[in-house]
């Protein structure tokens, strides 16, 4: 055992640990080797519970390939370090230790951001995301967001991913104020299927001020069940028939809602193993009674390897996302859009679309140029002259993806069937970055008449 163990250790500062473990499947699981201790390295905020409660491997438990693989992608997903490394310590015959090694990352970031909607320079905005991850060590979050320029927006959030040792509750608690301009081409008298709504275009603005809390509760590590409560006021900058509910231009409602989500994803940043399955129903009302009306939500992101070699394989990813609404009249701000911000068929952006439901299917195969590997920042020619960054183990990778995406939108009172679906294909480059980015370039063309080629770009993957 010893010598089996001993190569493990030695590659593991050159190798990811699990990557040589897996090729010594075979002979570690016929060892029949129990877990005589676990400690816990490299946590200097971080509390040692909240890594060992997201592990399989427990405390007189027998040590397997596949506890293993998952104990290190749990703690890696609880999105608190830059790399993981669980290390086998041999002990007394067949027993070992588990030196549960992790690099912690920043937990206080201020994260700016900036975009132009819609490719308008009018329509520029930058943001500023105040976080502090793992609060208190206890890998609970608060965010302050402030939004500037078009859009703005202010909104502050609270959440606790387990609340309960044996109960795994998890809560949200946040408040929001933001002042969109209106999207609805109806509301401003355009058809479906024109380009998004100019800037200098005649137009009017939804406020909104909105509370909101989250409670819900986890069976097992994958599946979970929860509920909503929102209280939304929202007001319109001009009044007209239509764009609220109420006929004072005011609408006030509650949003009680409940689903259940399923999520066996491998790496939640940029997923290439695993399902993702969630479903909700919120009824819109309780205050005004011209607002009484539901929504029904599905999504179901599957990602599948297809294996080359033992250790290569590409990914067949796709997302599947359907909204339709429930009830005599859906308000205009409450319509389904593809064509704004990161809500379109690739292909076809700038170009809106309006309906009460909405149907998506986006689909990659995700080619890995060069696998997600670490590298330690004093080796990067710029950050190794960035003080705390160098010493960081810093996540990086390049995905190669083909591109095909699929969608419309439709009102209740029209036929799915007589809908025209919109898509689009071609190629992307995805960047696995630090700290969680993905730095994505899209060459997309729009099938149909007639055929264009657009280029998009994100900080962050389509799913």
């Amino acid at each position: 055992m010893l010598l089996l163990f001993a190569p493990l250790i030695l590659h593991a500062q050159n190798d990811s640990l699990e990557k040589v473990i897996k090729q010594n499947e075979k002979a570690i699981d016929t060892l029949n080797l129990k877990v005589n201790n676990i400690i816990v390295t490299g946590n200097d905020v971080t509390k040692q519970e909240i890594i060992l409660r997201e592990m399989n491997l427990k405390r007189g438990s027998r040590f397997t390939l596949r506890k293993y693989s998952e104990d290190v992608m749990n703690i890696y997903n609880l999105g608190l370090f830059t790399k993981v490394d669980i290390y086998p310590i041999p002990q007394a015959e067949r027993e070992i230790t588990l030196d549960v090694d992790v690099k912690e990352r920043w937990y206080i970031l201020p994260l700016p951001n900036a975009g132009i909607e819609e490719g308008e320079w009018s329509k520029i905005w930058a943001s500023l995301n105040l976080r502090w991850d793992n609060f208190r060590g206890r890998n609970e979050s608060v965010n302050l967001v402030t939004r500037i320029f078009y859009n703005p927006s202010v909104s502050a959030r609270y959440y606790v991913p387990w609340v309960g040792e044996k109960l795994h509750l998890f809560m949200g608690l946040g408040g929001e104020w933001k002042r969109n301009r209106n999207q609805s081409l109806k509301a401003v008298g355009r058809e479906s299927g024109t380009n998004t709504i100019d800037f200098h275009e005649k137009n009017y603005e939804n406020i909104q001020y909105k509370g909101e809390f989250t409670l819900g509760r986890y069976f097992g590590k994958h599946f979970a069940v929860f509920t909503d409560y929102r209280f939304n006021y929202l007001k319109v900058s001009e009044f007209a028939p239509g764009r609220t509910l109420s006929p004072t231009g005011i609408d006030r409602y509650l949003t009680l809602g409940a689903g259940i989500f399923y999520d066996t994803r491998d790496i939640i940043e940029y997923a290439t193993k695993g399902v993702y399955f969630k479903t909700s129903y919120n009824r819109y009302g309780f205050i005004d009674k011209e607002i009484d009306f539901g929504r029904y939500t599905i999504e179901n992101q599957s990602f599948i390897p297809l294996h080359f070699t033992k250790n290569y394989y590409v990914t067949f990813a796709s997302k599947f996302f359907t909204s339709f609404a429930i009830g005599a009249v859906i308000p205009i701000y409450n319509h389904e859009y593809l064509g704004y911000s990161d809500d379109y068929i690739r292909g076809w952006k700038g170009q809106a679309f309006e309906g009460d439901d909405v149907f998506t299917l986006y689909n990659e195969i995700r080619i890995p140029i060069i696998s997600p590997r670490y590298i330690k920042g004093a080796q990067m020619p710029v950050v190794r002259d960035i003080p705390i960054v160098k010493n960081l183990d810093i996540r990086h990778g390049l995905y190669l993806t083909i591109i095909y995406d699929i969608g419309t939108v439709w009102y209740k009172h029209e036929s799915i069937n007589d809908k025209r679906f919109l898509s689009g294909a071609g190629i992307g480059v995805n960047v696995i970055a630090p700290f969680g980015y993905v730095l994505r370039a899209d060459w997309v063309f729009r099938l149909g008449k007639p055929t264009v080629g657009q280029i998009g770009f994100s900080l962050s993957a389509k799913f």
